[in-house]
Formats: C-alpha cells, structure tokens, sequence
C-alpha cells in the first residue's frame, strides 16, 4: 500500500528517515522536507521499508541525477543532492552517530576535506554475467540485490577504468569472458597503468590466455592476476606502483589500497603531521600508507597487518623507501597486542575494515596507555562504539574530520584524535 511520507533527516546507508502513524520509516532517494508519495515493502526490526513513487512537492536542494543508472544501480545513494549538501548532511550523520552509538557529544567543528565529485574512484569490481544471447554483460548490482546492471560507463570512476570497461564490452571480449564472474581493476595514482584482477571459474589455460590478451589489448594494463580454484598466478608485472606525497608504494594483488584517487595525500597529512616520538604502532597498517611518513618522525614504528600480501608489501615498501626503523608484523592485531609489552607509546595509529576494532584489542590497546591515538575510520557506527570506549578508558577527543572520498555515496571516512587524560 502507498502512503504520504516527509522524511526529516538522512541517515547512514543513504536513505531518509521519518515517521508515519507512528512508526519508524527508510526512503531511499528523498531528501528531508519533501513530500513524497511511497510504498511499503517490508517491515524489519520495526522499521517499514520503502520505495518512492512519486514526489509531491520537492525539496529546494533537490538536483537531477546526471546518470542514467541512478536508483537502479547499487552504487550511488546521493545523486539527487548537490555535492556541498551531500558533504553537509555527512558531517551532521558523523555528528548524530557519535552522540547515538559513542554517547559523544561532539559539538566543536568537524573539518569537511571534500573530493571532487566525478570520475575520482581508482579502483572497480565490475560484475560479469551470461545473457540469453551469448554474449556477456559487465555493470554492477542493483541495490540489496545480486541482479546485474549493464553499464556502458560510471561517472564516479577514472576515465582510465571507464575506458577499459569499454574495451570489455565489445562483442570480441565476449567468449574469452565465459567463466568470468567478477573483474577487478585499479588504476596507479596518475590513472595510467592498472592492475587487473580477475575471478571466476576458468581454467588454467584459458585463465593464462584471457590474463596475456588483457596485457596486450587493454591499453593500461600491465599486471594481471587470475584468481581461479582457490589458486592466484600473476601476469606481467607482480604489483604496480603508486605514489602518495614522497613516497612510492607496492601494491600487490589481495592486497588492500584506498580507492579514492583524489584526497588520500590530504588523509595522510592529517593522519602523520606534526607527530613526533620514540615509537608509534600503526595497527591495520595495510602497504603502509602511514607508517612510511610517520618513520621519519619516530624512532621505530611497528605496523601490524595479517593480510600477508599486504604485510610484504609493507616490508618491501620500507626498505624501497630506506626506512630500517619500521618494524613489520605479518599477524592480527589481537596477536600481536596481546604480546606486546611497549607500554604508553607516543602514538597509537588505528585504520580498521569497516567491522572496526575488536573488544579484546581495544581492551589491551587501552591497558598500553599510549598518549595519543588516531582512529581512522571507514565505518561511523563502528567507530563510535569504538571511541565510546576509548573515552571511557580515560582518553578524549581533541578533534575529528571527514573525508568525503566517495561522493554520490553515503560512505564516509573520518580521522579521530584522542589524546590521555592526564590523571
């Protein structure tokens, strides 16, 4: 049944939030203070779920979304809304998550590092599926669904990636594509050369063949790695290069590097500047990304990170960079907190996956009792949880800031300072 709805604000996850006799309401693509004609779809944990029909009366900062995918494809939540309003509503969703999930009241400035808003991700999976025709199609899935989109081009990605998903969609690519399910690719920091992942049910001959037509035909590619039978082999170059500020950084197949090509040396300046110490842990430490700028800060740093391809490359990218005081533990934070015996270090770095911090690691990062810790986060509720306890462990905020890596996206990404109470 269809209902009269006004949402009041925009919550994380991209939909807007109200109420109608009483009960809570999500609205995917309306905006607060419109009124909208909407459809119930389900009722889960007491909220009513639903879709938009028609919009009876507009809000002023409504805009057209330029893409033709847009509410269909899954990727963009934001489109209707102009760039400047979407970073607004962010830093008002990072304000209320902290205050609802932390019990942080946090009513001092959250600086807003906004990315420009088209053609900025450097990295893609695009979805590959058979149509009734035989040939292949290549987009991505429909919101809350494995339903594939086709898409021609994305206006969020590089136009080095959306000239390369062109390439893949001509007829010619359609056969050596059987068996595909999933294409990685992401692009080096001048959008030039890439690395190309691909995934599926293939066979080694025809998963080598595939890989060595990428290298020659896809202009770009220099490196691509077939993963197939729970194996990996690689083609061409091992990794590819990035570079962010003064450094150079390896980065392999499986393993993670930020996908936003635009703010990641902004993020990196307000992560490392200014620091100074003895020593820094940087847990999650990825390929590195901060613990090579905080090495010429600190007399050692120790960057823990368990992907073991993105702990070599960790481990490569110091001694490429000359950079002997980084120490690199190839394990899980828990297992090596739970050893670790250097009590209050000057800095705790922390860059977890969106599932945040466990208990346990937060229990022992607390009994370190490190100066300062800096918490960059990709996942608002998990980060609030996470600070909740860090304050109430005797540590409080001394600032926090967006980063709007994804924009058209409901993502938000946000650095947090924490300093110890003096006791």
């Amino acid at each position: 049944m269809s209902f009269e709805f006004s949402p009041h604000k925009l919550v994380y996850g991209g939909d807007a939030f109200g109420h109608h006799q009483g009960r809570a309401v999500l609205v995917p693509r309306a905006l607060p203070g419109e009124r909208l004609e909407v459809e119930e779809l389900r009722t889960a944990k007491g909220v009513v779920h639903a879709r938009p029909l028609r919009i009876i009366e507009a809000a002023s900062g409504r805009v057209d979304p330029p893409c033709p995918y847009f509410g269909h494809c899954g990727g963009c939540q934001y489109q209707h809304l102009g760039p400047e309003n979407q970073t607004a509503a962010k830093r008002e969703i990072l304000r209320e998550t902290l205050r609802r999930i932390g019990k942080i009241v946090w009513d001092s400035e959250i600086r807003v590092h906004a990315a420009h808003p088209w053609n900025y991700r450097n990295q893609a999976q695009f979805k590959v599926a058979s149509r009734s025709d035989g040939q292949v199609a290549l987009g991505f899935f429909e919101a809350e669904s494995h339903t594939l989109i086709p898409i021609d081009a994305c206006l969020i990605l590089s136009p080095r990636l959306n000239a390369i998903l062109g390439a893949l969609r001509k007829p010619e690519w359609s056969a050596r594509l059987v068996g595909c399910r999933e294409i990685e690719l992401l692009a080096d920091d001048q959008d030039e050369r890439v690395m190309l992942t691909l995934r599926g049910s293939l066979s080694a001959n025809n998963g080598a063949a595939l890989a060595k037509d990428c290298l020659a035909q896809l202009t770009g590619v220099v490196s691509v790695a077939v993963e197939a039978g729970g194996g990996l082999r690689v083609f061409g170059e091992p990794a590819i290069q990035y570079r962010v500020g003064d450094f150079n950084f390896r980065v392999s197949p499986t393993s993670f590097f930020q996908a936003s090509r635009f703010l990641l040396p902004e993020l990196v300046t307000a992560a490392t500047a200014g620091e100074r110490g003895e020593i820094a842990l940087d847990l999650f430490s990825g390929v590195g990304l901060l613990s090579l700028p905080l090495a010429r800060q600190f007399g050692q740093v120790v960057a823990v990170e368990a992907n073991e391809a993105a702990a070599a490359d960790l481990a490569a990218n110091a001694t490429a960079q000359a950079l002997p005081n980084i120490r690199a533990v190839a394990e899980t934070t828990f297992d090596f907190l739970r050893r670790c015996a250097r009590n209050e270090p000057d800095l705790v770095v922390l860059d977890p996956p969106r599932a945040g911090v466990d208990s346990a690691s937060l229990k022992y990062i607390a009994a370190l009792r490190p100066k300062r810790i800096h918490y960059v986060s990709c996942h608002p509720p998990t980060l609030a949880r996470d600070l909740g306890f860090l304050v109430s462990q005797g540590h409080t905020l001394t600032s926090v800031e967006l980063f709007d890596f994804f924009p058209q996206t409901f993502h938000i990404e946000s650095i947090v300072k924490l300093a110890r109470k003096e006791m």
